[in-house]
């Protein structure tokens, strides 16, 4: 079983995609370049059940090599045990484990720590000082007090930053770990539940990234008040509120009355600064308005009119990126006043694709630094340039095909994708973006398709989901190309073989009187003969055509002059065909000098899985409906 070592070799390599050297391995993992070489050892064995493996040249170093979909899967492997939830026995692990003890239970003595650890007491004591080298970036210590043992000590505020940092996990599709014991699963559950109607109830709408970090600062904010450490009066210096402040203090509100604690001023302020949140409406998302006396906006204009005048490019009229950026600035701003930095887990990737879209960004940066005193690390100029991506997509176009995106990145990386995917699509109109909680909002739309870049359950969706991997790749151009393509085949296939004189109110009591009186229907309109129904009968003498959800499609091959078609039979009541139920019975006489129209059996059996669907064909009994079902009309 490979360890977090290993897969952080593996995301090493993965990530240059060129040749790595032992000895860069080596600085990169704090280990020595003989444990590399054993490592590399180990990992060529993990990937034989790949096709893969990691080639060694010499004087150049280490690459993966092998099908790219399965270094693809292996990469997937190793991000997930990096930033799984499980605590390891590491340093790392072991430190982790110690901090939290002492966050969990106040005190905590030598003793109770090698317990927890199951090490000695002389290790336990070389762990803690390491911890206390930790707590130092934190400006806190660890106190002694006889016959209760030692504790974390400092300001509340730096406190609560060392819980978000070691008391609270999340991945990057924004599932919590909370190893806090005096919030259970189930609070956690109500909580989130809380919120989610407040902000639904308000129309407003948070990228999945901006609700974990919510979530997350109401959790350490219920957890603390529970312990009764509260944050001190004049913490916050600043007199504002921001404009979050009442819709953050009607939710702790609710959860006060909900778990029967009191969320003063001080806890509503914390969370809003330290959440960094930007509030607004989902349903007026797609035109964005700024206030034009708003400073950020002004400061906006300013630097795209520099931008201008050094490059000659204008995007000042482009107001979806106009106003999506002011936004993204101000969500920026304030979390950089609460100490809050976000991860971009695009970054190597945006470099990389986007170097002119990064210069504009750094401009952007440090004239952000000259007017708010706020700096921008490298992650928020990756979050930066995507706006300034998702812009020149834009630049270089429609109704059509109805598509939503589903995006957990944010708002940048939803443009970008949405602009990616109208340029080089024709015929496509992205009706809107959406994080993934908003999903439910996301499907009252008319759309034709689902684009997400998270893996969702197509069983819960009536309409075609693609997922996107990689938000840089034309793979889901293609794919888009191709369900288009098989969307306009079934369509033209549907139209030839369905026909609104083949299909029939059926009374029946066995299978082969449905299919005996469905032919003789399909005769007198002079679809089939008696002979096609005969080979029919002798098709089904062979195996049995149901298929399950209350279908069967008893068939034939044809030869002759006689087209290809579908008899729709909807029998009065359902019969027992062989072993299961029957009430929808499609009689399917294929010619086979039409093979064009073959694919017709695939997109048959793609509607049947919807037992939902095929129980609406039966109760309307409409042949426009059924038409609409199968998405021809």
């Amino acid at each position: 079983m490979i360890s977090k070592k290993h897969s952080m070799i593996i995301k090493y390599l993965t990530d240059k995609e060129e040749y790595v050297t032992a000895e860069e391995l080596s600085q990169q993992l704090e280990i020595s370049v003989r444990t590399v070489k054993r490592y590399i050892q180990d990992l060529n064995y993990f990937f034989y059940d790949y096709g893969a493996e990691i080639f060694s040249t010499r004087g150049i170093g280490y690459k993966i090599k092998g099908p790219a979909k399965e270094i693809r899967r292996i990469s997937e492997k190793a991000i997930k045990y990096i930033e799984g939830f499980q605590i390891d026995d590491s340093t790392e692990g072991r430190i982790t484990k110690i901090i939290c003890t002492f966050l969990n239970k106040g005190h905590a003595n030598a003793e109770e720590l090698s317990d927890t650890l199951n090490l000695s007491i002389a290790s336990t004591n070389k762990l803690i000082a390491n911890v206390q080298s930790i707590l130092k970036e934190y400006d806190l210590s660890i106190i002694s007090k006889p016959f209760h043992g030692s504790k974390i000590v400092g300001d509340e505020t730096k406190i609560r930053g060392l819980i978000l940092n070691y008391a609270i996990k999340s991945d990057e599709n924004n599932s919590l770990e909370v190893r806090l014991d005096t919030v259970s699963k189930q609070e956690i559950k109500e909580i989130e539940k809380i919120v989610t109607e407040a902000l639904h109830a308000g129309n407003i709408i948070l990228a999945d990234k901006d609700f974990s970090i919510l979530l997350t600062r109401i959790l350490i904010s219920v957890a603390r008040v529970r312990k009764n450490c509260f944050i001190e009066k004049n913490t916050f210096q600043e007199s504002y509120r921001l404009h979050n402040y009442d819709y953050i203090k009607f939710i702790m509100n609710e959860i006060g009355k909900k778990f029967d604690l009191t969320m003063d001023e001080n806890e509503v302020i914390y969370v809003s600064l330290s959440s960094g949140i930007i509030i607004y409406d989902y349903n007026t998302r797609m035109k964005l308005t700024v206030d034009s006396k708003d400073v950020v906006n002004k400061f906006v204009e300013e630097v795209l009119a520099e931008i201008r005048l050094v490059t000659d490019l204008d995007l000042t009229e482009d107001s979806d990126f106009v106003n999506a950026l002011v936004m993204h600035l101000k969500i920026f701003i304030n979390r950089f006043k609460a100490g809050i930095s976000a991860k971009n887990p695009l970054l190597k990737q945006i470099k990389s694709k986007f170097p002119i879209e990064t210069n504009l960004a750094t401009i952007m940066a440090k004239k952000l630094k000259e007017e708010f005193n706020v700096i921008l690390d490298e992650d928020e100029i990756g979050f930066i340039t995507m706006h300034f991506g998702a812009a020149f997509e834009r630049r270089r176009s429609s109704s059509g095909k109805k598509v939503c995106i589903i995006c957990h990145y944010g708002i940048g990386t939803s443009q970008l994708l949405a602009e990616k995917l109208k340029q080089r699509i024709s015929n496509i109109n992205i009706v809107g973006t959406y994080p993934v909680r908003y999903i439910d909002i996301a499907l009252k739309a008319d759309i034709d398709f689902i684009v997400s870049t998270v893996k969702l359950d197509k069983k819960d969706f009536k309409v075609p989901v693609l997922y996107i991997e990689n938000v840089f790749s034309d793979e889901i151009v293609n794919e888009l190309h191709q369900v288009f393509q098989e969307k306009e085949e079934r369509k033209k296939i549907f139209q030839a073989t369905f026909n609104k004189n083949a299909f029939f109110r059926v009374k029946a009591e066995t299978p082969e009187e449905a299919i005996k009186n469905i032919g003789q229907a399909m005769k007198e309109y002079g679809f089939i003969d008696e002979s096609v129904t005969e080979m029919v009968l002798e098709r089904e003498k062979m195996s049995s055509t149901e298929i399950g959800n209350l279908v069967a499609i008893p068939h034939t091959i044809l030869e002759g002059s006689y087209k290809s078609v579908i008899g729709v039979g909807v029998l009065e009541k359902p019969i027992i065909w062989n072993k299961e139920e029957v009430q929808l019975v499609f009689m399917v006489c294929f010619n086979k000098k039409e093979s064009y129209n073959f694919p017709m059996f695939k997109y048959l059996y793609r509607f049947i899985q919807d037992e939902g669907e095929v129980r609406r064909v039966i109760k309307i009994f409409n042949f426009d409906k059924l038409m609409e079902v199968l998405d021809v009309k």
